[in-house]
């Protein structure tokens, strides 16, 4: 895509909890036949200077108690006419969950040098007992990212560094990373228990300097970190998918044998790749290109994803070739198209995906577009969809609103709540946190 957020390259598309907490199942009962309404949560920049937070890319996560947390990349309370730094933030749903509060858990850039980091793109996971973590692209000691813990205490919220990138000669241990940390259980809604290895990759560094996808272990009273894979013919990682036997699946958005991007697999302990589909293999990258996000898989090993670019329609001319589609691989490895982009008039079925999917109890796959959808004439406005049996349905189209004031271009995947709620985060006009749902 070529954006810049900050100085460094984006490789995504565009861009008090109680002990032994465990968030909420990510599968509802049944979404299908659930009546969606629209509903803002929160929306960014109430604050002067935008010190609350502003322009929220990715997900957030939600405790047993309904709390959700999340990163904004820009806003805080060290934002300059020069520069914006970000925040880690929590969501209070008050007891009928008509409003929110939002309190800001840390905000970067609390030195000149930015140690702490800064400019987090990526969400956060949570632990059995609370805690926080996640990534900042940049800051840091080498000012080539960090990982992050959040723990909370007496006195508040205390960040402290697990990581700091290219701390390594040539930054082997890689740099910028703008993917979050994942871990095995987490598409069930398990928060992470803090023995389990968690995972991750960076956008540059590495032997070839594209990037490395890295394991981050617990030991003792320390961490860690070594690098299990150097991408070489790929770059551009999305976020990965650890199984429930350890494999991590993933995909990078340019780069394989076609330059489109390639899904793989790397085999727990060894960590050698497999790659499993090289996108743009097709006439006018009709199984897609550019793949975003993380994948999703079922119960009988099969794997979903999108690409923000490509499909049948990418000669559209509203879409301009960034019409994209929602794929699937079968755990017998063949590969195909679920549903391209753009399929209707003035893509109102929405465009552009800039994340991956979810699968509900169903079957059926959750997702958003970035662009298209019933309002976007004028500017990038984008959907929340679904897609069961093939079919999609529009779940909302932004900018329904006067003033966009329900928000727009999603870049962020969805989540679920145990009421079949789909929740996520809008990144236009400083963006949002919403929910669709009964």
């Amino acid at each position: 895509m070529g954006q810049l957020f900050g100085k460094y390259p984006l490789s995504r598309a565009l861009a008090t909890i109680a002990v032994a907490a465990v968030a909420f199942a990510l599968v509802p009962v049944d979404s299908a036949s659930a009546a969606y309404t629209f509903k803002r949560l929160y929306s960014f920049c109430r604050r002067t200077d935008c010190h609350d937070g502003a322009r929220p890319l990715d997900r957030v996560v939600m405790d047993q108690a309904g709390n959700l947390y999340g990163t904004t990349q820009q806003g805080g309370k060290y934002t300059t006419q020069f520069a914006s730094y970000g925040v880690v933030f929590k969501l209070i749903p008050n007891s009928d969950g008509s409003r929110y509060t939002e309190y800001v858990l840390h905000n970067f850039c609390r030195d000149f040098s930015c140690t702490d980091g800064s400019g987090p793109v990526a969400g956060v996971i949570l632990d059995v007992d609370g805690n926080i973590y996640g990534t900042a692209q940049s800051g840091g000691l080498q000012d080539g990212g960090v990982i992050f813990k959040l723990t909370h205490g007496s006195n508040g919220w205390r960040l402290s560094v697990l990581k700091n990138f290219c701390e390594e000669s040539n930054c082997a241990d890689g740099a910028y990373p703008v993917t979050g940390l994942s871990y095995a259980g987490q598409d069930s809604g398990q928060a992470w228990d803090k023995s389990s290895p968690l995972f991750g990759t960076t956008s540059q560094g590495g032997d070839y300097g594209n990037g490395v996808a890295y394991e981050l272990t617990p030991n003792g009273s320390g961490w860690s970190f070594g690098r299990i894979h150097n991408f070489q013919n790929s770059a551009g990682s999305n976020e990965l998918l650890v199984d429930s036997s350890g494999n991590i699946w993933g995909t990078t958005a340019t780069g394989g044998k076609y330059g489109g991007g390639l899904m793989y697999k790397l085999a727990n302990g060894s960590w050698s790749q497999t790659v499993l589909h090289n996108f743009c293999n097709t006439r006018n990258c009709a199984d897609g290109n550019q793949p975003v996000g993380r994948l999703a898989m079922d119960a009988s090993g099969n794997l979903f994803g999108a690409t923000f670019q490509g499909g049948n329609n990418s000669n559209n001319d509203v879409c301009f070739g960034t019409c994209g589609v929602v794929f699937e691989r079968t755990s017998g490895g063949t590969y195909s198209v679920v549903y391209n982009f753009c399929a209707q008039a003035n893509c109102t079925d929405g465009a552009s995906p800039a994340a991956g999917v979810i699968i509900d109890g169903s079957g059926s796959l959750f997702g958003t577009t970035s662009a298209g959808g019933a309002n976007s004439q004028n500017a990038p406005a984008g959907t929340v969809y679904e897609l069961s049996g093939g079919a999609e349905s529009v779940l909302h189209s932004f900018c329904s609103q006067q003033s966009c004031a329900d928000g727009r271009n999603p870049q962020s995947a969805v989540i679920f709540d145990s009421s079949g709620g789909v929740l996520g985060t809008t990144y236009g006009d400083l963006g949002e946190v919403f929910r669709l749902g009964p």
